[in-house]
């Protein structure tokens, strides 16, 4: 146990060891390890390695580890880091591990992030994770968005998850369509 100003040189040193890791996904591990014992002023610099890191694993694995200790003046930049994800399913996990920590004013932004992953199944999880932080004006446009979804697992998915966000006269209606999705489900893994 350091004194704290010491404590803060320590996680800075070792922040900046990190960002100098040349391996991608050690770099990743390293600050997903680091991200619990730092301070607001170093996340920020740790959100900033996070966003230099290539591979998009590691850059989803880093936004993840961050998502719940970041500051409420970080999520607009981690949610346009999240965006920037070119692999849909990496870009959905980061949205759901986002979406408990943002803002009603990032929402929309985050549900039209979650709207354009065109991957059915990361849609549903996105749409899923984002149903119980979203306003009931947000909650509508959702609810279209899981109704677009052609497979039917993923549409199951969104629509269970959303229903009991709804406003008491259309969740049964969505529970409903929600079962009649999961009652088409052809492929048996």
């Amino acid at each position: 146990h350091l004194p704290e100003d010491q404590r803060e040189q320590a996680l800075g040193e070792a922040l900046r060891a990190a960002r100098e890791i040349w391996d991608e996904w050690g770099r990743a591990e390293a600050l997903v390890a680091l991200v619990p014992h730092l301070s607001e002023s170093l996340l920020q610099e740790a959100l900033r390695a996070a966003r230099e890191i290539q591979s998009e694993w590691g850059r989803t694995q880093a936004l993840t580890a961050l998502a719940p200790y970041l500051p409420e003046s970080l999520l607009r930049e981690a949610l346009r880091a999240a965006r920037e994800i070119q692999d849909e399913q990496d870009r959905a996990e980061a949205l759901v591990a986002l979406a408990p920590h943002l803002p009603e004013s990032l929402l929309r932004e985050a549900l039209r992030a979650a709207r354009e992953i065109r991957n059915e199944q990361g849609r549903a999880k996105a749409l899923a994770a984002l149903a119980p932080h979203l306003p009931e004006s947000l909650l509508r446009e959702a609810l279209r968005a899981a109704r677009e979804i052609r497979d039917e697992r993923g549409r199951a998915k969104a629509l269970a998850a959303l229903a009991s966000h709804l406003p008491e006269d259309q969740r049964e209606q969505a529970l409903w369509e929600a079962l009649r999705a999961a009652r088409e489900i052809r492929d048996e893994w």
